[in-house]
């Protein structure tokens, strides 16, 4: 560790914690976060693996070949874990059971395609401005908001939000789905945060439903026995989907990883998430949502 620590820069660190919080990014999302172009992320990418900071995988796929997804290394988790004065915290992730276990997982196109939403938020917040993302959990760190107080467990969001804009902070939950649940179960989480938002203030904050790609739902109408088919959106009618590469953002301009999401989000006058077992601040705006 002492021999590599001479080698590293500042967004090298933050690309390690950024890997280390979520889990597992792919090459291009690391790119889109803090690198210029592809190529210069593959390059330092490819430095920071020979070093031991972090590991790589490509998952299989019956055509093709997937990208790179990184996660962390036994150095990386030694280097938090003297950052944080906590030698023991970012060890169980570095396990080679545990990492096999996510490289074989079926949530992992899952869990980077939730990923994929915050940092298209980020390049949007680049490319286009009036806006800027201040904070981005994963669901993890999102459980562990919401139910740090709470005795009772509800439903498990795919990330926490903090999206700024014309000098207000609103803080979302994120349900990401893959297509792979029907209707009834979608609703199924609605009626879930309802009842644990009763008691859970957290949880009052708006949730956003994101889905990726036009797909046919098989519904069940209530008094029904049959099923009704969801047309799929006529070719004229179809959207194109969205490129799978984003272009990086310049380093320096990140807000993820330049700036502690604690620090960010809790700053006075602006929208922060409610904290739980507290009264929601955020009640006094009007929102809307769709």
């Amino acid at each position: 560790m002492l021999s590599v620590a001479g080698h590293l820069t500042d967004r090298d660190r933050e690309l390690v914690r950024l890997v280390a919080r979520h889990r597992v990014l792919t090459t291009d999302q690391l790119a889109a976060l803090a690198f210029g172009n592809i190529t210069t992320a593959r390059h330092r990418l490819a430095v920071l693996v020979r070093l031991g900071l972090l590991r790589r995988f490509r998952p299989h796929l019956q055509t093709g070949s997937a990208p790179w997804h990184h996660v962390l290394g036994p150095i990386g988790a030694a280097l938090l874990g003297q950052e944080d004065r906590d030698e023991k915290r970012w060890l169980p992730t570095v396990r080679a059971d545990r990492q096999l276990a996510l490289a074989r997982s079926q949530r992992l196109g899952h869990m980077t395609g939730a990923s994929w939403f915050f940092v298209a938020l980020a390049r949007h917040a680049r490319e286009h401005g009036g806006g800027e993302l201040l904070r981005w959990d994963g669901e993890g760190e999102a459980s562990d908001y919401l139910y740090a107080r709470s005795l009772e467990l509800g439903p498990r969001p795919d990330g926490l939000g903090v999206w700024a804009q014309d000098g207000t902070d609103i803080a979302f939950l994120l349900e990401y789905d893959t297509g792979t649940e029907h209707l009834p179960q979608l609703v199924g989480k609605l009626t879930g945060y309802a009842e644990q938002a009763g008691s859970n203030t957290a949880l009052t904050m708006p949730l956003l439903f994101c889905f990726p790609i036009a797909a046919p739902r098989t519904v069940r109408p209530q008094g029904t026995r049959g099923h009704r088919r969801v047309p799929r959106p006529s070719d004229r009618d179809r959207r194109p989907r969205p490129a799978r590469h984003l272009p990086g953002l310049r380093p320096g301009v990140d807000a993820l990883a330049r700036r502690p999401p604690a620090d960010a989000a809790h700053r006075l006058g602006r929208r922060t998430p409610p904290t739980p077992g507290a009264p929601n601040p955020n009640t006094t705006s009007k929102t809307s949502t769709s």
